[in-house]
């Protein structure tokens, strides 16, 4: 026995012996020396796989490096000589531009390129570089990255350089990913159809199931900047506010005051009870925006309903919009438990009302909490 199990028997009871004994026994087998041998040779020879594919990867990191800035030196001659060329290039330049793109690496660093140089130019020296795209058969690569079946960092980069290329034929094509389960897919599809027809392509808007993002509807309002000849969305609107997908509705509203379509006041004032809370405080902002004779009244009748942050929206909104006729709604206001409220409602009646700061002083005499900080701050407010 050894010394350990001896041990064993003078601490632990009886019961326990058996048990503690087989354990002891294990131990003195892991702490075998043969076994602590065979465990570092494993971890030595664990340890030289590591160190090797670590410096395989570096060493063919190291490799691509090199051959892109061969790439580089070959190509961007050719593509400067092009922008500078007051005709279009030459058989001569295309022919050896297409031998170097023979190389897949070549091939991609020669789009990435001509899309740089399109994004930084403009007019003719923009216009070379998409009929140099189209010269060289790089349409064809783009258009093999978003086959079924690739991945789909590949299907957003491909579709990525088609609309960027300026590829307009390539619009139904594109289409088919605009409700695409994979997100990046989905946003670059969305972004290239408007990109490439403008207003025509929001009708991705009929169908589309997935959210729309809050940066998604920016970088779509950003490209729809581009064209400046406006749309009238006032046909397409309504259906977008009825839509299932509520990131759609929040989109047409932000259309509706983007693009000023006017003669939709019974359509917001729908939305202004739409299940989602976020598509009601979009409604607030597009009545809002797109404010007429009927805006405060709209507002008022629903300030009951509004969440809080809506109803000091809608509040800061009064100060400029509210005229006599609300008066009454918003002295009923003064009442509100939330002094935030009050004080809102008390600046927005002091402007449309030529009896609002006397009525306040009034106040601020029979309740001087909170009505008198009130009063001294709304006096003090330019």
């Amino acid at each position: 026995m050894t010394e350990m199990a001896q041990m064993l028997d003078h601490i632990f009871p009886t019961h326990l012996h058996s048990v503690l004994l087989g354990k002891a026994s294990l131990l003195d087998q892991l702490l075998d020396q043969e076994t602590l041998n065979m465990i570092l040779k494993i971890m030595i020879v664990l340890i030289a796989l590591v160190v090797v594919a670590v410096y395989a990867i570096l060493f063919q990191k190291k490799q691509r490096h090199f051959k892109l800035l061969n790439i580089k030196e070959l190509l961007e001659p050719l593509i400067t000589t092009i922008l500078i060329e007051e005709s279009l290039a030459s058989k001569k330049i295309l022919a050896k531009m297409g031998k170097i793109i023979e190389d897949p690496l070549a091939r991609q660093y020669c789009i990435d390129e001509l899309i740089r140089c399109k994004q930084n130019y403009s007019g003719e020296a923009a216009e070379k570089m998409v009929h140099l795209y189209g010269e060289l058969g790089l349409k064809n690569y783009s258009l093999k990255k978003i086959q079924k079946g690739q991945a789909w960092y590949k299907k957003a980069r491909g579709i990525q350089e088609l609309y960027m290329m300026e590829q307009r034929d390539c619009y139904e094509l594109i289409e088919q990913f605009t409700n695409s389960k994979d997100e990046f897919v989905r946003m670059e599809a969305q972004i290239a159809v408007v990109h490439l027809i403008g207003f025509k392509g929001l009708q991705f808007l009929d169908f589309v199931s997935y959210p729309i993002t809050e940066w998604q509807q920016l970088k779509l309002l950003e490209q729809l900047k581009l064209f400046p000849e406006k749309s009238d969305l006032s046909d397409k609107i309504p259906v977008w506010l009825n839509a299932q997908n509520h990131t759609v509705v929040i989109f047409a509203l932000r259309l509706t005051y983007e693009y000023q379509q006017l003669g939709l006041t019974e359509s917001l004032k729908a939305s202004l009870y739409h299940p989602s809370p976020e598509v009601r405080s979009q409604a607030v902002k597009a009545i809002i925006q797109l404010e007429d004779q009927f805006t405060p009244s709209i507002l008022l009748d629903y300030f009951k309903d509004a969440s809080r942050n809506d109803q000091i929206v809608i509040l800061d909104a009064m100060r400029l919009l509210a005229t006599p006729d609300e008066s009454d709604q918003l002295e009923a206001l003064l009442d509100q438990p939330d002094d935030t409220i009050k004080l809102k409602a008390a600046a927005a009646l002091v402007h449309c009302s030529k009896n609002g700061i006397h009525l306040l002083k009034d106040k601020s005499m029979s309740e001087p909490e909170p009505f008198q900080r009130i009063f001294q701050h709304i006096i003090s407010m330019p």
